[in-house]
């Protein structure tokens, strides 16, 4: 058996030093926003391994601006993000699932505040009490205000505009996976030491379709596109498709990082009557977005492509299909032709 000398041994720490090392003229503000997303997620992966312990799981009393029942961990989560950038002068605001409106942070000085962050503080958190995978997600954008101060038009961005987005999934080990429009790195959490170490460098999503994901109790209230391809997925018999299962855990980063990893298609889509998708656009379709495409992937609402969706509001919702690009293609192709009818 060979052992793992310290020349192998490589950290979120220093991969992200490496590739500060290749922008010369870097300062260093967004390296260390990164490193600040890795000691948040830490700290609410602790959280959520102890939930039992700490008095933690079941409802809180508050509703969120999505109108759903909040868990208790998904406020301490939106208490970590929100305390772990609130100092950085890097960052003029931050806007979460959880809140109703941005958080504007303490005015900076000219030249600071040249970031803002959007989170998904605790995806999933429904399952939690069930001892369900779940996670963070997080997308970062240029505040393109001068003043160091931020607007909701910050926030407003094309998913395109993104300069890093990622997530954290809390799993049977607790893995960071990002990207900076340069490739999808994947670094898991060693308990024994405390620091993310690089796992999976360079990720592509595999072309193949092991994994099937959708919530199938939906299949009636799907459009004509959606409903033609899920069967085309299941029942072809299309050679691409023999060894292809559903798997459905319903925490989008669960079946995301499952899917990224083993290859597969996780479809959400509008209900056919109100036209209406369910995930949110800022704060989880785009990020997740960003990072299938470095992976070689692609992702939609069906009429188009995620990340060329210019926001009209902070919450907005939107259908979302992601995984290998040969099935969003095909998905595109079906909706496409049904609505043509």
């Amino acid at each position: 058996m060979t052992e793992i000398g310290f020349k192998d041994f490589e950290t979120l720490e220093s991969f992200i030093a490496k590739e500060q090392h290749l922008h010369p003229q870097s300062r260093g503000a967004f390296s260390n926003l990164l490193r600040r997303v890795g000691l948040a997620t830490k700290i609410i992966g602790s959280k959520v391994q102890r939930a039992g312990l700490l008095n933690v799981l079941g409802s809180a009393d508050g509703i969120n601006v999505q109108g759903e029942q909040q868990a208790k961990l998904d406020v301490l989560a939106n208490e970590v993000m929100r305390a772990t950038f609130r100092w950085m002068p890097s960052i003029s605001g931050l806007a979460s699932e959880e809140d109703d409106d941005v958080v504007n942070l303490p005015t900076r000085l000219e030249g600071q505040g040249q970031y803002v962050v959007l989170f998904d503080p605790l995806d999933g958190s429904s399952n939690i009490d069930a001892n369900v995978s779940v996670g963070t997600i997080f997308s970062i954008h240029r505040c393109q205000s001068t003043d160091g101060r931020c607007r909701l038009s910050d926030f407003l961005q094309p998913g395109n505009r993104q300069v890093a987005a990622g997530y954290v999934v809390y799993g049977s080990s607790t893995m960071f996976v990002y990207t900076t429009g340069s490739g999808v790195h994947g670094f898991t959490l060693d308990p024994e030491v405390g620091e993310y170490v690089l796992s999976h460098e360079n990720i592509r999503v595999p072309d193949v379709c092991k994994c099937f994901s959708a919530n199938d109790t939906n299949y009636k209230k799907w459009d004509e596109g959606s409903r033609r391809f899920a069967d085309h997925v299941r029942y072809s018999g299309e050679e691409r498709y023999k060894k292809t299962s559903s798997r459905y855990v319903g925490s989008l980063v669960s079946d995301f990082h499952r899917n990224l990893l083993y290859g597969g298609i996780f479809m959400y889509p509008a209900d056919a009557k109100t036209g209406k998708g369910k995930l949110r656009l800022l704060y989880e379709a785009s990020p997740l977005a960003m990072v299938i495409e470095q992976a070689g992937g692609a992702a939609t609402t069906g009429p188009q492509r995620i990340l060329d969706i210019v926001p009209k509001e902070l919450h907005q919702r939107v259908p979302l299909i992601i995984g290998n690009k040969h099935e969003v293609e095909l998905y595109e192709k079906m909706v496409k032709e049904a609505s043509a009818k």
